[in-house]
């Protein structure tokens, strides 16, 4: 997947779980946090299995690895129980408002941990979108922090961080089928916080309001993370923070335009901050001369044996095993999945912070 491709993907994650919000608001009286909360991603489990029954055959994807797992469950503990529960008993801490500032925290967690310990690099450019990105959930959640107190404004940051550290070890193992890693981390989500809710007595929704929270966290959890991951995949977490920051801007609007929410003047000034902002982020060309140190992984990627300029993948002109290549098409680019080599190399081309270029700047 390109840079580009990759932007549409933040772009559709960020349409798709902006849109869940408000739509979830409209049942929170329905049943618990709990309970709700495990319907999403017992929803998003299901999207999920129908979305990879959907997928061709053919879209060969590489496998979570024994290294990768001690990575999930952490990403899974951290995203989908410690960041959720932190949340609820946060909520219950603070005004709404000021918790709507404080949510903009998690932008700024991901921003940070892959910057400074990621190692991706963000230019002028992109951190300009960034800044504007940001600035305009700030707008937006029209959030003062009057009426906060330390554990409220404790556990939302510590909801927040969860978000970032687990967005940023989502990137790493984006490499692996992302399909794999969406199913797991909803279904080892949902089934602890369901099982909770049952243990604990806590009140479910009524049929109907049932089946809308499967539809919703099957679109808003489900579909929404799957794409989240194709998008860490091919820009990093920093760009991908700063696409899926505009995702409450997007609740916002659907509100306005679907559930006939009055607009504000906030969510004018908000749209065009973030407008500004991902536009920006979208046109960035980061082209340079850059080194490859050798390297060896596993992951999906494309092979053009023509060369077309247009579409070629200058870090996978490798060769292959004669069982291989059997299954190869040479008249045409082909997509396919296995563990293969790079060289150490140099050129320049235009490109982000996946995989393949954590170089130094």
């Amino acid at each position: 997947m390109n840079q580009r491709h990759g932007q549409l993907a933040a772009l559709a994650a960020a349409l798709l779980f902006g849109c869940s919000a408000p739509l979830i608001s409209l049942f929170t009286a329905d049943g618990s946090a709990l309970s709700i909360a495990g319907l999403l991603y017992a929803g998003a489990s299901l999207g999920l299995l129908l979305l990879r029954l959907a997928q061709p055959r053919k879209a060969q994807e590489t496998p979570l690895q024994r290294a990768d797992w001690p990575g999930l469950a952490l990403l899974t503990l951290l995203g989908g129980v410690v960041a959720p529960v932190a949340l609820v008993f946060g909520l219950a801490h603070l005004p709404a408002a000021s918790s709507s500032l404080l949510l903009n925290l998690e932008a700024v967690f991901t921003l940070l941990i892959a910057v400074v310990v990621g190692g991706e690099h963000l230019g002028r450019r992109a951190l300009l979108a960034a800044l504007l990105t940001i600035a305009g959930a700030v707008v937006l959640s029209q959030g003062s922090l009057s009426g906060a107190n330390w554990q409220g404004a404790g556990l939302i940051a510590l909801a927040t961080l969860a978000w970032g550290i687990d967005n940023n070890i989502s990137q790493r193992l984006s490499l692996r089928d992302p399909m794999q890693i969406a199913s797991i981390k909803a279904i080892g989500a949902g089934l602890p916080m369901l099982a909770g809710a049952v243990l604990l007595g806590h009140p479910f929704p009524a049929a109907p309001v049932i089946a809308a929270l499967l539809v919703i966290g099957a679109l808003g959890y489900g579909l929404s993370i799957w794409l989240d991951l194709l998008a860490l995949r091919a820009l990093g977490a920093a760009r991908e923070a700063v696409i899926f920051a505009s995702a409450p801007f997007v609740g916002a609007l659907f509100a306005v335009l679907v559930l006939g929410e009055a607009p504000t003047a906030a969510l004018a000034a908000a749209a065009a901050l973030m407008v500004l902002g991902v536009a920006l982020l979208l046109g960035e060309q980061h082209s340079h001369w850059h080194h490859h140190e050798p390297l060896r992984h596993a992951h999906r990627h494309r092979h053009d044996p023509r060369h077309e300029p247009r579409h070629g993948d200058p870090h996978h002109d490798h060769g292959h095993s004669e069982e291989e290549s059997a299954e190869i098409r040479r008249d045409r680019p082909y997509w396919h999945a296995h563990e293969h080599d790079h060289d150490a190399t140099a050129h320049a081309h235009p490109h982000g912070s996946d995989a393949h270029h954590r170089h130094h700047h």
